[in-house]
């Protein structure tokens, strides 16, 4: 999945959660574009219509394409976008942030991620937070460059089954294209 980070995070986020439960991200910012691809450049669509779940004709599964239009489905995506909204707008602090060699931005989708893949928000009891987060370091791996968060074992009542520690990562490919997930694949060493 391959969405832009700056409008269309909180809905790939919500939907990578709920079909896949693993994030890619596009490389940081995107340089500035041109006057004249300004002019070229189709105009982007009002935020009401990102705030709509996504539906594809080609869908693999006609049950699953049937249930993003039922009226409870569209009410809990509404409900999950307006809480990614509000939690976006959160500046969280931990003593790794700033210091990982990624993006701001995505230095703080970190916790986030965390927490939609453990079906928390801030509002829950004793949620994941930034500052709970152990950053281990980035490592040159087989498959690019991955960054390592230890999650800590605090995750493990709100659904981590994973046996031993578990990480949170992004991996930056040759493409330069970032992928977050979470699980037990452990840095190197």
């Amino acid at each position: 999945m391959s969405v832009s980070y700056r409008t269309t995070l909180p809905a790939a986020l919500t939907a990578c959660s709920l079909l896949a439960g693993c994030m890619q991200q596009p490389p940081d910012d995107p340089p500035a574009p041109t006057p004249q691809a300004q002019e070229a450049a189709p105009a982007v669509a009002p935020p009401a219509v990102a705030a709509q779940p996504q539906t594809s004709a080609r869908s693999e599964d006609p049950a699953l394409a049937a249930h993003m239009q039922t009226p409870e489905f569209r009410r809990e995506y509404r409900s999950k976008q307006e809480q990614l909204q509000t939690e976006a707008e959160v500046q969280e602090s931990a003593p790794w942030l700033g210091s990982t060699g990624l993006s701001d931005a995505q230095e703080r989708s970190v916790p986030r991620y965390v927490r939609m893949e453990l079906g928390q928000s801030l509002a829950s009891a004793d949620p994941v937070r930034a500052e709970d987060l152990q950053y281990v370091g980035q490592f040159a791996e087989l498959d690019g460059t991955v960054y390592y968060w230890r999650i800590p074992d605090k995750a493990h009542a709100h659904g981590d089954t994973h046996a031993g520690p578990a990480y949170v990562y992004i991996r930056k490919d040759a493409a330069g294209v970032f992928y977050t997930d979470w699980g037990n694949r452990t840095p190197p060493g």
